[in-house]
């Protein structure tokens, strides 16, 4: 069991720290002998990792899935000619996955919210001051994203998410952390998160449990939950997005 729990936070831990350096120190992924900036797929599907490092000090995540890698994520992947080393880090990572070592994933996803349920009630507050309830979300397709301040895949995929507010106004996209205004004003602006920010949030956050942030709800037009994702990649923002596209 801690074996499972450490490699659990290993793995969040590197997805993080990927999420939160620059440019020009990206980390790299690879899963099936392709590249990635980002894991393109749900940490749920990890079931193996591997660190993988190269003499020269090159490292990447090595990653196995518990199903093939998906076609579609193939538009994410990165030319292994633009990683440094790209062909010693891949040669490495042939090595240990035959090798069968690494450190095993058991995922863990439990949440107490499921789809097709009706989505609770609730009554929160705004970085202004301003109360949400039910009410103001009625008839309307609710989108609602849970993040904090130290999650660093929570901040790389805001400036993403403003850009659906852009293409959806009619939709109501609520972000929600348990931290207060102070602490969460400054990431909101640095990122220009343009959904409505709920803070000093007490409910939303128990909808968490065990899973890890981010996480984001769509909520139809009748109150229904209609989609409940952990985790961000690349495929998971295409499949909400899709979601939301067809409930408006």
């Amino acid at each position: 069991m801690k074996r499972i729990i450490l490699a659990a936070f290993m793995v969040l831990l590197a997805i993080c720290v990927s999420a939160q350096t620059s440019q020009t120190e990206k980390k790299v992924t690879i899963i099936d002998g392709y590249f990635f900036y980002e894991n393109p797929v749900s940490r749920q599907k990890i079931v193996k990792m591997h660190i993988l490092r190269t003499p020269n000090g090159a490292s990447a995540l090595g990653l196995e899935l518990s199903e093939p890698l998906p076609q579609r994520a193939l538009k994410y992947a990165v030319p292994k000619e633009q990683i440094p080393e790209g062909e010693l880090l891949l040669q490495r990572y042939n090595e240990v996955k035959k090798s069968q070592s690494g450190i095993s994933v058991i995922p863990v996803k439990q949440s107490i919210l499921k789809e097709g349920d009706k989505f609770p009630d609730f009554s929160e507050t705004d970085i202004d001051g301003k109360k949400w309830t039910n009410t103001d979300v009625k008839g309307k397709v609710m989108v609602l994203n849970l993040w904090y301040t130290g999650c660093g895949p929570c901040r790389t995929e805001m400036p993403e998410l403003s850009t659906w507010k852009d293409e959806m106004p009619d939709v109501m996209f609520f972000s929600s952390t348990y931290e207060d205004a102070e602490r969460a004003r400054p990431v909101l602006e640095a990122q220009k998160f343009n959904w409505i920010p709920l803070v000093n949030d007490s409910q939303f956050t128990k909808f968490i449990g065990s899973n890890g942030y981010p996480m984001t709800i769509v909520v139809d037009k009748e109150g229904i939950i209609a989609k409940v994702e952990f985790g961000t990649s690349a495929i998971q923002r295409e499949d909400l997005k899709e979601t939301i596209r067809s409930l408006r």
